[in-house]
């Protein structure tokens, strides 16, 4: 399968659209629970933050095959959802009536962060998805080894990033990536492995 890596920030409106809704079909975390709106504000949020590394894995049609990103700080990333105030909150009233578990696991997220600042020169890979259609064909160790570089060009030393337990495919990806697990831990009703990667400097 032809394709190219391409960073996030070269996406237009319909690419980034197209990213929210894979994310949307392959990602089973809190964002994705928040629906869709809220899922392409936050890559919205991420095409335009200097901080943010991300990459996608673009087919000759110009469809999205797969997608990175990561962020030194994921949760003030987060945060950032709450702009402006008044669409956050109307979407925060339409989860508390129409998905009141998914509005207290964001309520619990809020102030219980799970990881609020992480080591310094670390960066977290937050989200890595490819399209099911897509999958088996080396898109993910691709945009893994396109991300890692970019990391290590920028000067951090380690990138650090968390997967359930039980994504055996994932944590393969990883560990054969050089990815060593540092801790397991529960966030709600998921058991996941906390990995990191050292890397070298230029």
């Amino acid at each position: 399968m032809e394709y190219t890596i391409q960073p996030l920030g070269n996406l237009d409106n319909r690419q980034l659209e197209c990213v929210a809704l894979l994310h949307q079909s392959v990602m089973h975390l809190l964002l994705t629970d928040m629906g869709f709106p809220m899922i392409l504000r936050y890559y919205q949020i991420a095409k335009f933050d200097p901080s943010v590394i991300g990459f996608c894995a673009v087919s000759p049609a110009q469809e999205i095959l797969g997608w990175v990103v990561g962020s030194p700080n994921p949760y003030l990333l987060n945060t950032r959802l709450q702009e402006p105030f008044s669409w956050f909150f109307k979407q925060m009233i339409y989860l508390a009536i129409e998905h009141p578990l998914v509005f207290m696991q964001v309520l619990y997220s809020v102030f219980y962060p799970s990881q609020k600042n992480l080591p310094a020169h670390t960066i977290e890979l937050t989200y890595i998805g490819v399209a099911p259609e897509a999958q088996g064909g080396g898109i993910g160790r691709s945009l893994l080894n396109a991300f890692t570089e970019a990391s290590r060009l920028s000067g951090y030393r380690s990138i650090e990033l968390t997967t359930e337990t039980d994504n055996l495919h994932a944590l393969a990806l990883y560990e054969r990536s050089g990815f060593n697990v540092k801790r397991t831990l529960r966030e709600g009703r998921f058991e996941r492995c906390r990995m990191e990667r050292k890397l070298l400097s230029s």
